[in-house]
């Protein structure tokens, strides 16, 4: 005698199965990381996008608090994630350190250390630093060079986690 599925228990059957793999396959993949490290020669190691563009934080901002909105925010875009979500560590960067703030605006941004992360409009491609000690933003430099010139000096620093 032949036992026979009826078509719907067939489908339900083979959808199952290929929601369970898609579940298996979504856990192995890593989510990309949304601040990570780049070195640059100037300044060193230095916290940059997903994309590999440069962040900074605006120096008269304090931790928890957003000043650039508006035009300069327009000028400088800030660094967001979808509400609810957490920013991603990559190499070289203490997730304990991100965080997030709700901007003015209702958007959601990461902070590194407090404060919040900026990129500049200028820096079309990944390193390039076109906006240290432009309008009180600075880089956020992880790791300093060795080779780095006076003009680094109101650069921000991450030795302590915090900023001035």
């Amino acid at each position: 005698m032949k036992i026979r599925f009826p078509r719907i228990v067939a489908s339900s059957l083979a959808v199952l199965v290929a929601v369970g793999f898609a579940v298996v396959v979504a856990a192995a993949m890593k989510p990309a990381a949304t601040v990570k490290s780049a070195q640059t020669g100037k300044f060193g190691t230095l916290l940059v996008s997903s994309t590999g563009l440069t962040l900074y934080q605006l120096g008269s901002e304090k931790a928890g608090t957003i000043a650039c909105t508006g035009p300069c925010a327009k000028a400088w875009p800030p660094l967001l994630v979808a509400a609810g979500a957490r920013p991603i560590a990559g190499t070289g960067v203490s997730q304990a350190k991100l965080g997030t703030i709700k901007r003015p605006d209702h958007g959601t941004q990461v902070t590194f250390g407090g404060k919040a992360l900026y990129r500049f409009e200028s820096d079309r491609n990944p390193g390039a630093v076109n906006g240290q000690n432009v309008a009180g933003f600075h880089v956020v430099v992880l790791a300093a060079s060795s080779d780095s010139t006076p003009d680094t000096a109101g650069t921000t620093t991450a030795s302590n986690g915090y900023y001035g």
